[in-house]
């Protein structure tokens, strides 16, 4: 049996049951279930024989299953805790020596520079827009403020990279890591992706074929030892270098997520097969 599992407040934050549905329907409803569980369910109903999708980033849901011994997609927690930050994402990346958007203190702000202002924590573009592109240190503030008063965030300040955002989606089928990359066309917004592009089908996405950007999405996954699957995404910058700015270890599995359209447009992959694959890369 598989297991999708979540917390009931991911459930409620998420809406996982809209997308368990295509789950079902795709690798039949006998073949997999939805479990929605307390933080410190002990998931008695696992057996040896089960695989777990992880679909939560709860720190004793994760130590649970890692527990239990079964087949799981589940990485260690202290993955999930250093991606989830990313000031803390920006330190590991340079010391492994990839470059990714200079980050910055307020006081180290000037004038005729161009900034870009997110969330230091969250993923799913929530918290941006075209008013996160700040070119005066004011208008970093006013975001800043805004992102605070609006949604609870802290923010980050990061360089503005002109250009385009892409994907790149990583899959450990245990012989080796399956890549797959796609642009993300989303010209009504500057050319970044904001939440409204990912729900109001206001993007288009395409196939690359750059091993650059492959090889750059490797070179993570491999430096942070994950097992199973991530999504890192990226900017294209007008000078054709690539900066990592999101590493997703829990992507979204829908039909129409970035994971899925990536398997189809690179590899021609069915939606079925592209949720295999992510069920098969658990250890």
């Amino acid at each position: 049996m598989i297991w999708s599992i979540t917390s009931k407040e991911e459930m409620e934050n998420y809406g996982i049951s809209s997308v368990f549905k295509y789950y079902r329907e795709a690798l039949g409803k006998d073949n997999v279930k939805l479990a929605v569980v307390d933080e410190n369910d002990k998931l008695d109903f696992l057996q040896k024989e089960d695989v777990a999708l992880l679909r939560t980033a709860s720190e004793s849901l994760i130590k649970t299953i890692r527990a239990k011994g079964v087949k799981t997609t589940a990485e260690d927690f202290s993955k999930y805790e250093l991606v989830k930050d990313k000031e803390k994402v920006f330190r590991f990346l340079c010391s492994c020596g990839i470059r990714a958007p200079k980050q910055y203190h307020l006081s180290s702000l000037q004038e005729g520079k161009t900034y870009f202002v997110k969330p230091r924590y969250g993923s799913d573009s929530f918290g941006i827009s075209e008013k996160s592109i700040c070119r005066t240190p004011k208008e970093v503030m006013e975001q800043m403020k805004y992102l605070k008063e609006e949604f609870g965030m802290e923010s980050i300040v990061e360089e503005y990279i002109a250009g385009s955002d892409c994907t790149v989606t990583c899959i450990n089928n245990q012989k080796y890591i399956l890549l797959c990359s796609i642009s993300i066309d989303c010209d009504e917004t500057n050319g970044i992706q904001t939440r409204d592009c990912k729900v109001g089908f206001k993007e288009c996405c395409s196939a690359m074929n750059d091993d650059r950007l492959m090889n750059v999405a490797g070179t993570i996954f491999n430096y942070l030892g994950l097992k199973s699957h991530a999504r890192i995404d990226f900017r294209k910058g007008i000078d054709g270098r690539y900066y990592p700015i999101d590493i997703n270890l829990l992507p979204g599995l829908g039909p129409l997520d970035h994971l899925s359209k990536s398997l189809l447009l690179c590899k021609n992959m069915s939606y079925i097969d592209a949720l295999k694959a992510v069920i098969a890369s658990a250890s």
